[in-house]
This record gives structure tokens, sequence and C-alpha cells, in this order.
């Protein structure tokens, strides 16, 4: 048996290897994995470069090959001690992961230094915020504050912001050096701006001392901020500021004892894209580091990636226990029960808490029956001759699919033409840009495009009057409000118009209102005694994440819908959350046309949403988004056909 000798040159980051390397230098094989290390090979030493946050893991690498072509090493006492200090600090790691996962179960009842702590953590929570914290949000905010560093993937609803203050507000008041912080900084949408100012100011009695990092903020005010001796407490900025301003929030974070929070970190899961790489480069400067999303792995286990790579960008490895491509493999196998996924969910669950919807415990929700219209004359003739000629076309092609944009497009039309035939006189790049879908109607008829062109001046769709008619309804009690979910832009602005012309004032929340704008409508919404407007028409991809309107309304109508689910169940939690009295009731409403396309969409879709519900009340909810494509446009033609072929043998 050959030996070397192992040591370390920390001056130059190497480790180095002397003694006896003639059996390395000649084996091949043996050469080709030092040299795969970054090995240099210099007379009778060889050295392997690392970074400093790879040290021990090059070790291990190193002294595996040695182990493997039966290399004993001797290794100095410089690297005895690091394999000491390595061993301790992955004991005392692992000791802290178990009493994080003991607080996480609320298993931690026998072990009294947890339980004086949690008494303590309970006491500053009493202190310092003016909102009462129910049990779950109290049990994750302390599981955040011992941890430091953690995951909370509770659904929409559940009081995340508030969990993180009530976390923020105990290690704010710690004297460690270590756990202490007195700043947060918060990445995410802009919608989620006003929900975390708002919240502060629930949560402390008193508004925040806070700035928003946008393009409305002039340079020097910026550099101000980030290099003060007194910075704001609370530091608002969006991803892509997070990019562009790399340099100075990573001084920011050095100068300040800052708690880092990614808001809706799930737009932060690709593994090389850019707002990943900025956000991850700087949480190694974070004195505290917290994820929060409802929907931690859309795509699939590999997601969890790069939330654990923030949370512990020291042994995000070592806590994953998989490579990502060993997560993807996962994923593709699509097996959430294999022993596997098990495992991954085992290694993880020190590092994240979660509250799922059944756990809230909150007044009833009502899913009303669907609201079938009759489409007027007019828009039924126009939507029949249009899915005639789509229903032909699907026949001819029906392993077209969702990559089929013209069939997609297909589809778009066919709803457009239930809801509103006006909207078939743009365009659908006016509608989808961002898609690529850039189609005409297919359609030749002259008369037919005429009928299109001066529908709005020959008739109102039948569903602007079943919603005039259900307001009506809904209030005549003055004390409630209503939101009116749209996808397609200029059907919100047409019904706008149309309820104003019947005496029902409403605000628009779209993607093309101004940010400020947008939030002085929540909150005026949101006010009990504001009796300016008791409507809005809001846009599912524009606010349908970041926003609460519980607060001042308890129904929701649904003009139209895609066939995405999780947009759909995102949409309903904007009024169904946290906070609401045991006595209020939510009301989900649909406008559905009859015989249409409409109908085909609200079957599958309450099919869809009951099979997403036992994904999202999973421990992690797992491939959530992905049930939206589980089922394609394939899957959906088909259904379309088969409702066309019952409908007409009807007739």
């Amino acid at each position: 048996m050959s030996s070397v000798l192992l040591d370390i040159d920390t001056a130059s980051k190497r480790f180095v290897l002397t003694g006896n390397i003639k059996p390395i230098t000649e084996d091949r094989r043996l050469s080709f994995s030092f040299r795969r290390m970054g090995a240099e090979f210099q007379g009778q030493s060889i050295y392997i470069p690392y970074e400093n946050d790879r040290r021990d893991f090059v070790l291990f690498e190193l002294q595996t090959i040695l182990e493997k072509y039966d290399l004993a090493d001797t290794p100095t006492d410089n690297i005895k001690q690091i394999l000491q200090d390595y061993y301790r600090e992955r004991d005392n790691f692992s000791d802290f992961a178990n009493r994080a996962k003991l607080i996480r179960n609320d298993e931690f009842k026998n072990h009294k230094d947890l339980v004086e702590e949690f008494r303590y953590f309970t006491e500053v929570i009493d202190k310092e915020l003016v909102r009462t914290l129910y049990p779950l949000q109290l049990l994750s905010a302390y599981h955040l504050a011992f941890s430091q560093h953690a995951c909370n993937f509770a659904v929409p609803g559940a009081g995340k912001t508030t969990i993180v203050y009530g976390a923020y507000s105990y290690l704010k008041n710690l004297q460690d050096e270590n756990k202490h912080v007195d700043k947060i900084l918060v990445i995410g949408p802009k919608s989620s701006f006003a929900p975390w100012e708002n919240e502060y100011e629930e949560c402390f009695g008193r508004k925040p001392s806070s700035i928003r990092i946008d393009p409305t903020l002039s340079y020097r005010e910026r550099e101000v901020h980030f290099y003060s001796s007194d910075p704001a407490e609370l530091t608002l900025l969006h991803y892509d500021s997070a990019s562009r301003l790399e340099r100075q929030i990573a001084d920011f974070l050095e100068k300040n004892k800052v708690m880092v929070v990614v808001d809706e970190a799930h737009r932060i899961k690709a593994k090389d894209g850019t707002w990943s790489s900025s956000i991850l480069g700087l949480s190694k400067k974070a004195t505290a580091r917290v994820i929060l999303t409802g929907t931690p792995i859309p795509n699939g286990y590999q997601d969890l990636y790069n939330l654990v790579k923030f949370i512990w960008p020291q042994k995000y490895k070592e806590i994953l226990g998989f490579h990502y491509g060993n997560l993807k493999e996962m994923s593709d196998a699509g097996n959430p029960d294999a022993p596997r996924v098990q495992k991954l969910t085992d290694n993880v669950s020190p590092f994240f808490i979660r509250i799922k919807k059944e756990d809230l415990h909150l007044p009833p929700a009502i899913d009303n029956p669907a609201i079938n219209v009759e489409m007027g004359p007019k828009q039924k003739e126009i939507y029949d001759f249009i899915e005639s000629k789509y229903v032909a076309s699907f026949i001819n092609d029906q392993n077209a699919g969702l990559k089929d944009v013209f069939n997609k497009a297909k589809l778009i039309r066919l709803r457009q033409a239930a809801t509103n035939p006006s909207l078939l006189d743009k365009p659908l790049e006016d509608y989808y840009h961002e898609l690529g879908i850039v189609d005409d109607l297919g359609i030749d008829d002259s008369e037919l495009m005429r009928q299109i062109q001066n529908y709005s001046k020959d008739e109102t769709p039948a569903k602007f009057k079943s919603i005039l008619e259900l307001l009506q309804n809904l209030l005549s009690n003055k004390s409630e409000k209503v939101v009116i979910w749209s996808i397609f832009i200029r059907n919100s602005k047409d019904l706008q118009k149309y309820l104003k012309a019947h005496g029902f004032k409403s605000e628009l929340l779209i993607g093309e209102v101004d940010q400020a704008d947008r939030e002085l409508v929540i909150k005026k919404f949101n006010n009990p005694d504001n009796s300016d407007f008791k409507v809005v028409i809001a846009n599912p991809l524009a606010v349908g994440e970041s926003i609460s309107i519980h607060k001042g309304c308890h129904n929701a109508v649904y003009l139209e819908r895609d066939y995405n689910a999780a947009s759909l169940i995102q949409s309903k939690d904007r009024i169904h959350r946290v906070g609401l009295e045991p006595s209020v009731v939510t009301n989900y409403y649909y406008i559905v046309a009859r015989d249409t396309v409409d109908e085909t969409i609200h079957s599958k879709l309450e099919d869809k949403v009951t099979r997403m519900s036992k994904f999202i009340n999973k421990e992690i909810p797992l491939f959530v988004n992905n049930l939206d494509y589980e089922e394609d446009e394939t899957d959906l033609i088909k259904a379309l056909l088969k409702d066309y072929v019952r409908r007409n043998k009807q007739v």
C-alpha cells in the first residue's frame, strides 16, 4: 500500500499531495480523476484547488479517490483539524435540524429549553405586535425565528406576511449578533409592495419606514438608501432590480443586519435563470433568509433546488441529498409515492413549514351552480358558425394539441365568441402577443365578418345581462361588494361601460392600470365605509397573486375562464383567506354560455380543481401547476367534440 502526505495551503487555497505520488502519475485513469478536479502536477507535488465554500467537499472527494485506489493518505495536523471541525459542525447541524423538525411538527413539549424559548418568543410577540397570531401562525413564526433560514410553503391566504413579521420582531429583540436583524428586504412582484407595507402597519400598529426600489426612484435616492448609515427598515424591490442592482444590494447586506425575503419564490425556480443567479448570489450576505411560496415545485422536484440553495447556500447539497439531475429524474418518473421522493421530503422537512387550506378552518365558501345563459340570436349565429368550422378542422387533425398554436388560437376564439363576439374583431396578438399567437379568424364569410363588426350595435352579450341581474340581487344588500374576473381586457372595459350605463360604477384591476392606481382601488375596495364603488373588474393574470380583497368583498363572479385551474384557485383565494369573520360566507358565481365551449371548460375545470386540491393538501404540493398541462388542449378538444355531437343529436 502506497502512502501520500495530505496537507493544505490556505494562502493559495489548495490541497497538497506529496510523498509517494508515483502511482498517481503513472495511472492514466487515476491521474485523469485528479485533473478533473483541476489538479496541477508540479515535480513531486500535486496541487488541488478549492473554493472556500467547497473546501470540505473537495477534501472528501479527494479522500474517496485515494481510498478507491488503495492509496493510504497520511493527513497533517491541519487536515485533521479540518476533519474534526467538520464532523463536529455536522453533528451540531444535525442536532439543529432535528430540533427545527420538532418545532415544525409541534413535538417539542419534552424539550425544556425549546419550551422556555417558545415562552419567551410568545412574550416578545405579544409585546411587539398588535395583531394576534392564530396557533399555526405562531408555531410557523417560531420555526422561522429558530431556524433563521427557512421556507414557508403555506397556501395563499394563510398569512405568510404576518408570520414573517412575527419572526422578525423576535429576531430584532435578540442581542445575539449572529441572529439579530433590524432590517427587512423583500424581493417580490410589484403587486406585493403595498401588502407588505399595509401588513406591517396591521402587525405593529404603525406605518413602516419603507422604500420601494423602482424606476420612479432617482439614482441618488437609491444610492442614499443603500449606503445610508440609517436606511429605511423595509426595502421592497422587484426581481429585476435584484439583478440590475446586485452590487449595491450586496453592499447594503454587508453593512446591515438584514432578513431577506423572496416572496412568490417560485419565480426563481429556473436553475440558471437571471433572477435566480442574482438572488442566490446575494443570499450568502443575508443575516436571515426566507422563502415564501404556496407553489414550491410547479414543474417538479428540481424546483426545490434553488429554494434550498437560497436558505442554506453552504449546505444545500447536504440537505437535499440529491443532485439536480437526480431530482429531475424523479420528476420524470412521475411517482410521488416513490421511496426517493419520501427521502427527499424527509431531508428538507426540518427547513420548511406548511399551512394547508384545511388547517385554516375558514368560514364556508360556496361554489354556486353555473348560471347558464342563452346567447342572443346574433351571438348564437356567430358562435355556431365558427364552432362548426373549427370542429371540422379539429376532426381532421385530432392529434394536434397544446403545441399547435393554431388549435390553441381556435379555442381562444371560441371562448371569445361565447362571451362577447365583439372580441373577434381584433387580431389575437392584441390579447396573447406573449404566446406568439398571431392568427386571423380563418373565416372567409364576409356576411359573418360584417355581423362581428356590428355586433356591439346590434346586441348586448347575454353574459353582460346576466351579470347585471346578479349584481342587482347581490348589491341590494348595501354591505356587499363584488369582484368580477375577466380574462380579456376589452371584455373588462366593455362590461365596465355597460354596468355604468345601468347605474353600477366599477373600477378596473388590469395590467395597463398604473400600480399606484391599482393600490388605491384595492385600498378603497377593502374599506367597508367606501361607497364610491362596490364592483371591481379584475384580470387574474394581472392581480391573481399577492393581493387581498377579502376585507371588503365576499362575492366573486367569473365572466369567462380559461383552462388554467391554478389561476382559478389563486383568484378564489383573493377573497377566501385568514381574517374573515366566522359568520362570513364567501360565494363564487360562474357565468356559462349554454351549448358552447364554456360548458366544456366548466366541467373539465371542476374535475381539475378537485384533483389539484388533493395535491395542494400534500406535505409538499407536488406538481400543482403541472396539472394544468397534464391534460393539454388535445383533451379539451376531444371533450368539446363529444359535447358538440351530444348537443347536435338533441336538435
